[in-house]
């Protein structure tokens, strides 16, 4: 992309950008005026018990729909169902699609039904929140816009093209009535045999917060009641993704300090930019499950990180503490620990019954009325702030503008900016004009890899879901020509297919391009044993390699999946994660060289499936003198990536801020200057990162505390400035606060450091 287009983009959504920065303290509280607190508490003194109660119930739509097609699944609105859930139980939020994605008129009318349903015949007219998983753009509206999941997105290095995403998401989300949006998600990726590192923003606090940040300001903007906002979930609360088993919904282990230091910030990130509620993380940490644990829900979240919206949680997790984690003996019990911990409104999603238990515990004594009061105050200060009691109801005007050229455009970036060259051997990248290509592998003519899980249904693998877009052969065909590219598929995940033939044509061609890597799922299906990718594949990667025809492997994962048993074959490696809809283009278009890649690896990958190691591990994890390589060895370094330029850093200079006891009083400002030292412009993903020498709780080798994106024309030099904020320098102590202790810290910027002693003088 040219630099007038990219200054184009940024125009287009500069207002949420700009806007968005009012939100910096809010924490979550709804922005409402005197006024309209007082007509949320003179709403909430006219209501019963039983209507406070129904509004902390969260409904899933197959609760009002009917089956009307076994062919495609397709569900309509019931009528009697829609009265009892919304009328009769007085239900004050519904979500999740009936299965599968619908168009978005069938949305608007569906979600208008239920809106009018709610503002005309219950007593009070109380609208609904309406809740959706839209996770990499509205993944269940049939036509509109999707993105390259989070960890592709995370790839750019680029908080401002996770800022568009999120705003052209809420724009279509809202297009069709969903006011609710169940992301970002804001888990810290520290297992990658968990199923759902896709969707995080990868294994770096630092990064992963600032994504998260840009996210949730595209969603919310300035104004929720704007037809162009969303209300932002930030999920999930907390230490979701580090099962010690490494499977979905299993336990976690957590110190404070790690617990505070990696898995809190990016939450606090969501926080300063508004995000107006959380999800709760389905699992336990030190054998407490979150739903009933007070000390996350009140102790941390409200009084330490201040944070005021409003906490749901996830699927049925209320239920899961008597049937899954057994530390309640029956659903009202479960309802007592989950209530009074701190939850505001519960997913239950099949049943109300949770609103009769709530009802019959605040009677017992064993809820405090107060209690609902403060739950409720929330839910319906969101509804208010939302302008839903005025306007619930989509326009035509604003559907029309769902699936958009410009918001395509977006999608179209983010994978250009998203995919990480890793490897190119003797430049075997860009391929020449007219070269003849052969395309292979399980991800090469297959829609589903490239999308992933939650596109048009919740694990995303059903293709007859797909509208007609590009696969990797036909994006390769277009862009080279009918002559030059040949597809033979060469193996599926599970089995070769005619390798002889495919050696055969490999051998005549001047390039092979080898799109390997997994079949998607998220949640418990998508637990995993073993990182390897399937030995089919490896079979049929070894055989091209033994070919005198160089071979250009994209890995189309979920994940970091281990390929040390074909890597050393490959000329060229480039992870693609998945890339989206317009995946395709932008990797035929980076092949080509019409694209300089610019990617960078958000997490480790690892070189063998047991040595899992983050790139901020601790110094004695790495102290292994009988096989070095057990300790800090991955495949390809966290940060790691390159392009078609190569760039040079002179050294650094630092400009220290006053300190004193305390800390650092300011940031501390790193400046270097990057020269591109090619005859083509490129950008360059500035990485800082520091290094504590000694500190009374282990210190990390290294983290990640600054870094920017800047583009350079070629034998140009530019200097950059990175802003290293105060709390880089400070640390978790073993009780969880966040203190400073001076000290020297080294300061690194590519292959320059330098060491900075903070000691203030006594």
């Amino acid at each position: 992309m040219n630099r007038i287009h990219q200054l184009f983009l940024i125009v287009v959504f500069a207002l949420s950008a700009i806007a968005s920065s009012v939100f910096a303290q809010s924490r979550g509280k709804p922005d409402l005026t005197d006024e309209q607190w007082k007509f949320v508490d003179d709403l909430i003194a006219k209501m019963t018990l039983e209507e406070k109660a129904g509004q902390m119930v969260q409904l899933t739509l197959e609760t009002v729909t009917a089956q009307i097609s076994d062919a495609d699944n397709k569900h309509a609105l019931d009528p009697q169902k829609v009265h009892d859930v919304i009328v009769e139980h007085k239900v004050g939020s519904i979500l999740n699609a009936a299965n599968v994605a619908m168009t978005s008129d069938e949305w608007a009318n569906v979600i208008e039904t239920l809106q009018d349903t709610a503002l005309n015949d219950t007593r009070l007219g109380i609208p609904l929140l309406y809740g959706i998983d839209s996770v990499h753009g509205t993944n269940y509206i049939t036509g509109a816009t999707l993105f390259p999941h989070n960890l592709t997105l995370a790839a750019t290095w680029n908080p401002e093209l996770a800022r568009q995403a999120g705003h052209v998401t809420a724009v279509e989300s809202r297009a069709v009535g969903m006011n609710w949006n169940f992301s970002p998600v804001c888990d810290i990726a520290r297992m990658p045999t968990w199923s759902r590192v896709f969707e995080t923003f990868g294994e770096d606090p630092e990064l992963a917060s600032r994504m998260v940040e840009a996210n949730v300001e595209g969603m919310q903007g300035a104004d929720l009641t704007s037809p162009d906002t969303i209300a932002a979930t930030a999920k999930h609360f907390l230490g979701y993704s580090v099962p010690h088993t490494g499977r979905d919904r299993t336990p976690a282990y957590i110190s404070k300090p790690e617990l505070y230091d990696t898995f809190v910030p990016p939450f606090d990130a969501a926080f300063d930019a508004g995000a107006r509620t959380i999800m709760i993380n389905s699992g336990e940490i030190n054998g407490v499950p979150v739903h009933a644990d007070s000390r996350i829900l009140r102790d941390l979240l409200r009084d330490e990180l201040d944070y005021a919206g409003i906490a749901v949680t996830d699927w049925a997790d209320v239920d899961k503490l008597f049937n899954y984690h057994h530390v309640a003996h029956d659903l009202r019990e479960a309802t007592e620990l989950a209530v009074n911990a701190g939850i505001d409104m519960a997913m239950t999603p099949m049943s109300p019954e949770f609103a009769d238990h709530v009802v019959a515990l605040v009677k017992e004594g064993k809820i405090a009325e107060s209690r609902i009061d403060e739950s409720v105050r929330r839910i319906l200060a969101l509804k208010v702030e939302m302008g839903l009691f005025e306007d619930a109801v989509p326009s035509q005007a604003a559907r029309d503008r769902i699936g958009s050229d410009e918001f395509a455009e977006v999608s179209l970036e983010a994978a250009r900016e998203g995919i990480v060259l890793l490897r190119n051997t003797e430049d075997v990248l860009p391929l020449k004009e007219n070269s003849t290509i052969l395309v292979t592998g399980p991800a090469a003519n297959d829609l589903v890899p490239l999308h992933g899980s939650w596109t048009y249904s919740w694990q995303g693998t059903d293709p007859a879901l797909y509208p007609e877009s590009p696969t990797i052969v036909d994006a390769l065909t277009e862009r080279f020509g009918t002559t030059n590219v040949v597809y033979h598929e060469g193996s599926t995940w599970g089995e070769l297919r005619d390798i002889d033939n495919v050696v055969r044509i490999a051998e005549m061609a001047d390039a092979v391009v080898l799109c390997l890597g997994e079949f998607p799922a998220t949640e418990i299906p998508g637990d995993i044993s073993d990182l390897r990718i399937s030995q089919p594949q490896i079979d049929l990667a070894n055989a091209l390699a033994e070919t005198e025809t160089p071979v250009i492997l994209v890995m189309v994962t979920n994940r970091a999946r281990i390929i040390t048993d074909l890597e050393a074959g490959m000329n060229a490696i480039l992870w693609a994660g998945h890339p989206g809809p317009l995946g395709p283009q932008a990797l035929a278009e980076i092949l080509a060289g019409d694209i300089n890649p610019s990617a960078r690896l958000p997490f480790t990958y690892p070189r063998q499936p047991n040595a899992l190691l983050m790139y901020d591990h601790k110094f004695t994890e790495t102290n292994t003198p009988r096989d070095a390589n057990a300790g800090y060895d991955p495949l390809f370094p966290f940060g790691a990536g390159q392009g078609y330029s190569t760039f040079t850093y002179s050294d650094i200079d630092i400009e220290l801020p006053e300190f004193d006891r305390s800390g650092l009083k300011g940031p501390m400002m790193v400046t270097t200057t990057i020269t591109n030292t090619s005859d083509r412009a490129g950008s360059e993903v500035v990485q800082l990162y520091v290094t504590d020498q000694v500190a009374s709780v282990t210190p990390r080798v290294k983290r990640l505390a600054a870094f920017d994106k800047v583009e350079i024309a070629p034998g140009e030099s530019m200097t950059v400035t990175l802003e290293v904020p105060a709390k880089a320098f400070t640390m978790i102590d073993r009780d969880g606060k966040r203190i400073f202790e001076p000290g020297t810290f080294t300061i690194q910027v590519a292959n320059h450091s330098s060491a900075v002693t903070l000691r203030p003088k006594d």
